[in-house]
C-alpha cells in the first residue's frame, strides 16, 4: 500500500514563519535546495571555519566539512541537499528520517557503511511545520503543526502501510508542538511550545511537555511554565527526562537558555521566572540544571549511548544551538557533562563542534557517530572518532 498524503496542503512560506517562532530568532527567506532525490551538488570547504572563532583557544581542531571538533574527532558530510531540515530519527535498521521545512519526510541510507548515504527517497509528505520525529519500533511518529501522526509499517518493508492521527488541535501560536521521546515507562512525551512570546495561555496545554499512550490516549500536562522546549530525552541510566527551554525574547530581560530536569508536576516559571531566580513569581517553580547563553536557541538533544566516542563521552549531553539572527550567539553544538548531585544535576558546558551554519536537530546514527541537521546549508552533516 503506498503513502497517503495526509490532508492538509504543504505552505512552506507558512512554515518559515513558524519556524522562525519556535526557535525564537528572526530571519530571512529559505534558500532554494535540491530535491533529497537528488545527489549531492558542492561540498563546504574544508576550511571554512567561522572568522569569529578561535578554535585554538577552544582546543578545536579541523574536523573535516568545515566543522572544528575536539582533537581525535573528524566530520564528513553525510548527504547534502536537503530543504532546511528539521529533524533526524534513526531507526534500528540504520535508516536515517529527516523531516523538511517544505513537509516532506525523507529516508536516507548508507548501503556500503562507508559514512555517506548513497541513497535519498521520498517516505512522506504533505505535513505543515514538520519539527520532531521519533521512529519506535514499526512506526513513524511525525510531530507537525497541532498533531502528532504516526506513519506505520506494519510488514517491514520499507514502506507506509498506514497513517493514523494520534494527537489533533493542539493549541498553536508561534510556537507549536516539537519533539517527541518514548520513556522507560512506555509513556509518549510531548513538547509543546507558548502559543506567544510572554502572555497568559489560553490552554493549560501550552508551554509544557505532554505524556500520553503511544495511541494518544490518556494525555496529560506532565510539566508546565516552559516557554518552549524543542526536543527532550531520557537520561540512558536513570531514566530521568531533560529538555532544554528557549527563554523569552525581550532583550533587556537578559533571560537564558535553560537545560532543565523535567519531573512530573513541576513548574519551570514561565513567563515570570527564568534562569537561577531571577524575574518574578519564582516560589515553587524549579530552577534549571544550568544556564545557557541567552539566544542561543537550544534545540536539538541527545544522550550519547553509542560504542565509538572514548570512554569520557559515555552518556553525555550534547545539544544543538541554532543561534540568532540578532546577536553572535549559538550556531554550534555543546557538550553537557552531567553528575548527579542529589535530587537534581550539577552540569559543565563546553563547545563540542563549530563551523555549522545553523544545526537544529542531532541523533546516534547507527554506527556510533553523531548525525547534525544543519537547517541552513541542508546537509546533514556527521561526527566520529577518528582516534588520536
Amino acid at each position: 500500500m503506498g503513502v497517503r498524503v495526509p490532508s492538509n496542503s504543504v505552505m512552506p512560506f507558512v512554515a518559515l514563519a513558524v519556524l522562525l517562532g519556535i526557535i525564537g530568532c528572526g530571519g530571512g527567506a529559505p534558500v532554494p535546495t535540491p530535491s533529497p532525490t537528488q545527489p549531492p551538488t558542492e561540498l563546504p570547504s574544508e576550511e571554512a571555519f567561522p572568522a569569529e572563532r578561535d578554535t585554538q583557544v577552544l582546543g578545536l581542531v579541523a574536523g573535516g566539512a568545515g566543522i572544528a571538533v575536539p582533537p581525535g574527532f573528524g566530520a564528513n558530510v553525510f548527504f547534502l541537499g536537503l530543504s532546511n531540515p528539521t529533524s533526524i530519527a534513526v531507526a534500528d535498521d540504520g535508516r536515517v528520517f529527516v523531516s523538511e521545512q517544505d513537509g516532506d519526510i525523507a529516508v536516507l541510507k548508507d548501503n556500503d557503511s562507508d559514512g555517506t548515504a548513497d541513497s535519498a527517497d521520498l517516505y512522506a509528505r504533505g505535513f505543515v511545520a514538520p519539527l520532531g520525529l521519533l521512529h519506535h519500533e514499526d512506526t513513524l511518529y511525525v510531530s507537525h503543526r497541532g498533531s502528532v501522526t504516526a506513519l506505520i509499517d506494519s510488514d517491514g518493508d520499507g514502506q507506509v502501510d498506514d497513517i493514523e492521527t494520534i494527537v489533533s488541535d493542539l493549541p498553536v501560536g508561534i510556537h507549536q508542538n516539537n519533539g517527541l521521546a518514548v520513556g522507560p515507562d512506555g509513556k509518549m512525551y510531548l513538547t509543546l511550545g507558548s502559543t506567544c512570546n510572554a502572555c497568559r495561555e489560553r490552554s493549560e496545554l501550552s508551554a509544557s511537555i505532554l505524556q500520553m499512550n503511544p495511541d494518544g490516549s490518556d494525555m496529560r500536562v506532565f510539566a508546565s511554565g516552559l516557554r518552549n522546549v524543542y526536543d527532550i530525552a531520557f537520561h540512558p541510566e536513570d531514566g530521568t527526562l531533560f529538555g532544554a527551554d528557549n527563554g523569552r525574547d525581550e532583550l533587556e530581560l537578559h533571560v537564558p537558555e535553560e537545560l532543565n530536569l523535567l519531573v512530573d508536576g513541576g513548574h519551570y516559571g514561565w513567563l515570570d521566572c527564568w534562569g537561577e531566580g531571577q524575574g518574578a513569581n519564582c516560589e515553587g517553580t524549579l530552577p534549571p540544571v544550568v544556564e545557557m547563553e541567552e539566544r542561543s536557541s537550544a534545540n536539538g538533544l541527545l544522550f550519547y549511548t553509542g560504542y565509538t566516542f572514548p570512554e569520557e563521552y559515555a552518556h553525555d549531553l550534547f545539544i544543538a544551538q541554532w543561534g540568532s539572527h540578532l546577536r553572535d550567539t549559538g550556531r554550534k553544538i555543546v557538550r553537557v557533562e552531567l553528575e548527579r548531585d542529589g535530587e537534581s544535576y550539577r552540569a559543565k558546558v563546553s563547545d563540542f563542534a563549530l563551523g555549522i551554519d545553523r544545526p537544529l536537530d542531532i541523533a546516534l546514527a547507527s554506527d556510533g557517530s553523531l548525525l547534525v541537521a544543519d537547517h541552513g546549508s541542508g546537509a546533514i552533516y556527521r561526527i566520529y572518532w577518528k582516534g588520536q
